[in-house]
């Protein structure tokens, strides 16, 4: 870390910042026990102002209690789950509020926001890492034991703790001089790791997200120079096209690429996005017919954020978290529009939440371990709301 880096998080706070690191490790299943400190800390610790809350967060904090209020007709996850469904979401935007301090650096807080997706991953990282260590590429199954606990995770909800990783080199894109050369290297080794973490687990979605994100990143950066700036941009991404294209070989048959490969050769339903396209229309013919939700024994996930929130808490929850992404998406644009000098710290926000929906459009997210996504989002979404407002206030003083 730099500099300028620990001295932000020494104004964000030591100790929330540390338990926000804890909550995403989530060591032994007990990050649940972080959250109930955090959200301590977020209503009751210094600091906390009823001038902080705004529109965004009382739409969550009715989602999260409704959600709540339906989840306990059927607490098939167990008791403790009311609770989390209930404070965590609103707790957790809270937390992103107060991750921004009144001494803003928009090179540093787009740094925070990179650590932050980061050590999302270190779990993940070290669970499919040891595995491999221990029973090298070719297995015969795709679940992985969790490091902390040992438990057996599918490998779509393994595969989603990479999803902020595979932005990185999106990141690298425009990250131009934003970023150190350390850092930078870093960066490199991080998404390699966690690219031959992707092959183990077989996960074609966070191949898509990666490229996506290249593809946004390189727009992003063509739309934001002058035109002898792309001619050289454009003139280096043509050469390590050419060079990649010409001395890098792909053998689906590799080693590495086991998992990978036979899915890659073996899927017949990729034209149904893995056969979820029968999922989504099984599910919005339930919200007709079920509005007030349905089995998950009836056809399994909906592998989306939406129709699943319906499924567990009815067309209301599904309304009132629709509502949400729809502020949440209106809370971006702003964000991007209020700096447009905050190349990088733009750039890092856009790519982040492009690849966050997109995850949320083809999993599932509440009653799965992918919750903690959501978790992440919301913290997100309060760290980007409240930049965007103290940028207002900055250019209305001035």
């Amino acid at each position: 870390m730099n500099d300028s880096l620990l001295k932000t998080i020494k104004l964000i706070g030591i100790i929330p910042f540390t338990l926000i690191i804890l909550y995403l490790l989530n060591p032994y299943d007990k990050g649940f026990v972080i959250g109930y400190l955090l959200f301590v800390f977020a209503y009751f610790g210094k600091g906390f102002s009823f001038k902080t809350l705004d529109k965004t967060y009382f739409i969550l904090l009715i989602f999260s209690l409704v959600y709540a209020s339906f989840y306990f007709l059927d607490m098939n996850q167990g008791n403790q789950w009311l609770i989390i469904y209930a404070t965590s979401p609103h707790t957790f935007y809270l937390l992103g509020k107060r991750m921004v301090p009144k001494k803003m650096d928009s090179k540093v807080l787009a740094q925070i926001l990179i650590f932050i997706g980061i050590i999302y991953s270190v779990t993940a990282i070290l669970s499919v890492g040891f595995n491999i260590i221990e029973g090298g590429f070719v297995q015969v199954g795709r679940t992985i034991g969790d490091f902390w606990s040992g438990r057996e995770r599918l490998a779509t909800a393994m595969g989603a703790y990479f999803v902020f990783n595979m932005s990185i080199p999106g990141l690298l894109i425009v990250s131009k001089k934003n970023l150190s050369l350390w850092s930078k290297l870093l960066l490199i080794i991080i998404f390699i790791i966690s690219l031959l973490c992707i092959f183990r687990l077989g996960s074609r979605t966070q191949i898509v997200l990666a490229i996506i994100g290249v593809f946004v990143g390189i727009t992003y950066r063509l739309k934001s120079q002058n035109a002898i700036s792309n001619l050289k941009f454009i003139a280096v991404l043509a050469i390590l096209i050419f060079l990649g294209v010409n001395y890098i070989s792909i053998d689906l048959d590799a080693e590495y690429l086991s998992s990978l490969g036979r899915r890659l050769q073996e899927s017949d339903n990729a034209g149904s996005a893995g056969g979820r396209t029968e999922l989504w229309s099984k599910s919005i013919e339930n919200l007709f017919k079920k509005p007030f939700g349905w089995s998950i024994n009836e056809f399994g996930y909906s592998h989306n954020m939406w129709l699943d929130t319906a499924r567990t808490g009815t067309v209301i929850s599904m309304f009132l978290i629709t509502i949400f992404t729809f502020f949440s998406l209106k809370n971006i644009i702003k964000a991007l529009k209020v700096n447009k000098d905050a190349f990088f710290l733009n750039a890092t926000i856009l790519i982040f939440n492009i690849i966050i929906f997109l995850q949320f459009f083809v999993e599932p997210v509440f009653d799965s371990p992918l919750f903690q996504l959501f978790i992440f989002f919301c913290l997100t979404q309060g760290f980007i709301n409240e930049y965007r407002n103290k940028q207002v206030m900055e250019y209305t003083s001035d």
